[in-house]
């Protein structure tokens, strides 16, 4: 292994303790760098420690998405508002998944399509 690999290899073991897990992926797009992989306070990190690892690019949407949510009330947030902060962050995540979805639906069709044109057949 060459210094060049090594080093490689250094920054995905890194990357892998920060994530506190071996086994990743996108859970929104499936990208499966650890590199680009971080993790995503579903409610917000003032109001729940629960994360999901998303890249990079999923995590910039779904932060922004946050953006949109109510104003904190103020002081210690209760219960009510912690779970009420899950759900929106936990909807903004579905909307995501379901954007995905439906552009990994098409690709296929349009595969199938193109298939069906040529007489070929996976």
């Amino acid at each position: 292994m060459d210094e060049s690999q090594k080093r490689e290899a250094a920054r995905e073991r890194k990357a892998r303790e920060r994530l506190g897990f071996e086994n990743f992926r996108c859970a929104t797009c499936g990208e499966n760098d650890p590199r680009c992989l971080e993790l995503h306070h579903i409610a917000g990190q003032k109001f729940c420690d629960d994360v999901v690892p998303v890249c990079r690019n999923c995590h910039r949407k779904l932060s922004d998405d946050q953006k949109d949510h109510p104003q904190p009330i103020g002081g210690d947030p209760d219960w009510l508002e912690r779970v009420g902060r899950f759900l929106l962050g936990l909807a903004d995540f579905l909307l995501l998944i379901a954007k995905t979805l439906k552009q990994f639906g098409q690709t296929m069709i349009d595969k199938a399509r193109a298939l069906a044109t040529t007489g070929s057949h996976p």
